[in-house]
């Protein structure tokens, strides 16, 4: 905790020198930020402040999220927001959407300037980071007094997902917050060939299927871009490391930190990429592609079964049969993919939270965040369904809240959030969840071993490189990098986690 209220100060000092101008809010006087400077120490004992806001002031809070921009009719929308937030919680809210190509960017500098803002949206790649910086509140006290519903609706082991050192700094969307993966296949090619797809499902049993349909489509069967097929990564838990080359396998009691490339089944499944790539299954651009297109014979997407009906079909414009890989699984990174955190300088924690939870538990404020404006962006139907009546709505329902409590799209024949949550209360938890790897210690290393994977992914993931030449030869740089001690830090913390 002393290291915590170090950072805190250490974070009220660089905003007064540098951010003087900005310690008073955002200077927009319609809903403008109301953070100002606060020491993490007193977070959940601020009284003074939470009982004027009950007393029925109105609190100004300002949103920072991820869309494709300020939506065109947001001051419409936001002031039936705020009407609606105003009667039920005391809050005027401002968002912030930013646009997803300006998104790392433009977030890195709110954050590590002390921008003011309330709430931001984040995952895991920034978590760990953000938290050391000292940014945000630990609102581990305040949950329950302030997020009874959301606290009702989500499993405990959700909340020990986003734990670290036992603490909470975020607020997970409960949504698809376990991971599954599916094969999503070309419905004509499916039934062209006859495939059976349950048969199909381990990477080196479609390599003859692959080759079948790239001499008699001559296209390509696996088209990717820079990042490949990463999904082969998704059975290691990445303990918080924040690379893909590190990990615990989700099911391994031992709990072993390896590199993965080495592991047989992430080897094997390198082979394979590499002999897709040979006999040209692979489009020959992949590594340096930065979109992939449209239109896939066969790819893997994270989901749920029906999203082949909802989404993954019509964003393709043709039919699709898909089939699941693997099991479900419930990790800290699976939960971390969606996050929302309050900033250590909010004046208001508690009606961040407040606000938080409302957005999560009311169905009629849910839809307005996940639809859009009623009677411009969306309508219910008679039968209590909602009608999109254009698809303009720029902000990304996922960053949001749950969605087990937005109303169901009349275009839907079923209810595919059921499906969604039945899905997460299958999944298999990792062996990891609820840990945190601390990289103090091996910081500088582990930094140094990222930026070495980073230089090689692209061409491993898209099957150009051979692993019996590659994987050697990365292994070379890392160990010369400090790899070892990042491994033995893990393994020491790991071992001591899971009781050994």
């Amino acid at each position: 905790m002393k290291l915590k209220k170090l950072l805190a100060t250490g974070l009220t000092v660089v905003m007064a020198l540098g951010m003087l101008a900005g310690c008073g809010g955002s200077g927009n006087d319609n809903g403008a930020s109301s953070s100002g400077s606060q020491d993490s120490s007193s977070a959940g004992t601020d009284t003074t402040q939470s009982t004027q806001a009950d007393s029925g002031e109105i609190v100004n809070l300002k949103w920072v999220t991820i869309g494709n921009g300020m939506p065109t009719n947001y001051d419409s929308w936001i002031a039936k927001v705020n009407e609606y937030i105003g009667e039920k919680i005391g809050v005027n809210l401002e968002m912030e959407v930013i646009p997803w190509g300006d998104w790392d960017n433009r977030r890195n500098i709110i954050v590590s300037t002390n921008e003011p803002y309330d709430i931001i949206f984040g995952n895991g790649n920034n978590y760990i980071a953000d938290i050391n910086l000292g940014a945000y509140y630990d609102l581990t006290d305040m949950i329950d007094a302030n997020m009874p519903g959301l606290k009702e609706l989500m499993p405990e082991k959700y909340w020990d997902g986003v734990k670290v050192k036992d603490r909470i700094y975020g607020i997970p969307t409960y949504k698809d917050s376990s991971i599954s993966n599916y094969a999503v296949w070309d419905k004509e090619l499916v039934e062209e060939y006859n495939l059976d797809l349950a048969s199909l499902t381990e990477i080196e049993s479609l390599t003859d299927t692959f080759i079948q349909l790239k001499a008699d489509k001559n296209d390509y069967p696996v088209y990717v871009k820079n990042d490949g097929v990463y999904y082969i990564f998704d059975v290691y838990d990445q303990i918080g490391a924040g690379t893909q080359i590190l990990g615990v396998r989700y099911d391994d009691k031992d709990a072993r930190v390896c590199f993965t490339l080495e592991e047989p089944d992430v080897y094997s499944a390198l082979e394979t990429l590499h002999t897709w790539y040979k006999e040209g299954i692979i489009n020959p651009d992949a590594s340096t592609l930065t979109e992939a297109r449209v239109y896939n014979m066969w790819r893997v997407a994270q989901g749920w079964e029906s999203a082949g009906i909802t989404s993954w079909g019509p964003q393709m414009g043709k039919d699709v049969e898909v089939q699941k890989i693997g099991d479900t699984i419930l990790s800290n990174e699976t939960v971390r993919g969606s996050l929302n955190m309050v900033s250590i300088n909010t004046k208001y924690p508690e009606k961040c939270l407040q606000l938080l939870d409302l957005v999560n538990i009311d169905t009629k404020l849910r839809d307005m965040f996940y639809y859009g404006e009623e009677g411009v962006n969306f309508e219910y139907t008679a039968d209590g369904k909602a009608h999109k009546i254009n698809n303009d709505w720029a902000m990304a329902g996922y960053t949001q809240g749950t969605f087990f409590t937005v109303t169901q799209v009349d275009t839907d024949e079923f209810n595919q959030w059921d499906e969604v949550k039945a899905l997460n209360e299958q999944a298999v938890s990792s062996v990891m969840l609820g840990f945190t790897f601390d990289t103090t210690e091996v910081s500088d290393q582990l930094a140094n071993c990222r930026e070495i994977w980073l230089r090689y992914r692209s061409e491993v993931m898209t099957g150009v490189q051979d692993p019996a030449v590659v994987v050697p030869q990365i292994k070379e740089e890392l160990m010369g990098a400090g790899w070892q001690d990042v491994v033995d830090a893990a393994q020491r913390q790991v071992d001591e986690y899971v009781g050994k």
